[in-house]
């Protein structure tokens, strides 16, 4: 009830849903305003969304700052390792939770009018969606956070017990 949220949206490109608030019913409705279609360009670009993060808060601010990432962890641009390594160095903790199975999905789409239909890449092929746990860890071990494996709601539960919770508090006017 303390902490305050944030939400960063991404694919291709990210920006900020929601900024930093400790109202957790404007978080809420961010949450529910997302969609497949938000971000109008395709993949996924962690790095930039690690970025895109770290400059919702304030950085004159020295209370620890945690970033949770949630995706399957596939990546279409270089660089998002150092990226963690780099944000850990200015106080950044980060989390990431994985979402799919390595074993990977089909990309399901549900229209205005509820039909369902495939994703399809730029070919027409069916896009297939893949867990890449290795990622995963690699960004957590270097944004000095842990990695989880997303099963259900307990998943995130344990994920704030274990690691947001220990984290000292700060103090906010």
């Amino acid at each position: 009830k303390r902490d305050r949220l944030g939400l960063v949206a991404f694919a291709g490109t990210s920006f900020l849903q929601c900024p930093l608030t400790l109202d957790d019913e404007a978080f809420r409705q961010s949450i529910n305003a997302i969609s497949t279609g938000i971000i109008p360009q395709g993949g996924t670009a962690l790095k930039g969304a690690l970025e895109t993060a770290k400059e919702a808060f304030d950085a004159s601010n020295d209370n620890y700052r945690a970033i949770i990432l949630v995706t399957d962890g596939e990546d279409h641009e270089e660089g998002v390792v150092h990226a963690a390594e780099v944000a850990a160095a200015q106080g950044y903790r980060i989390f990431t939770v994985g979402v799919g199975t390595p074993a990977g999905e089909l990309l399901q789409l549900t229209d205005p009018q509820g039909r369902k239909s495939f994703l399809k890449d730029e070919q027409g092929n069916v896009v297939k969606s893949s867990l890449n746990e290795s990622l995963l860890r690699e960004i957590a071990t270097a944004g000095q956070g842990s990695y989880i494996h997303l099963r259900d709601a307990s998943s995130l539960e344990l994920l704030y017990q274990s690691g947001l919770a220990p984290l000292p508090k700060g103090e906010l006017s």
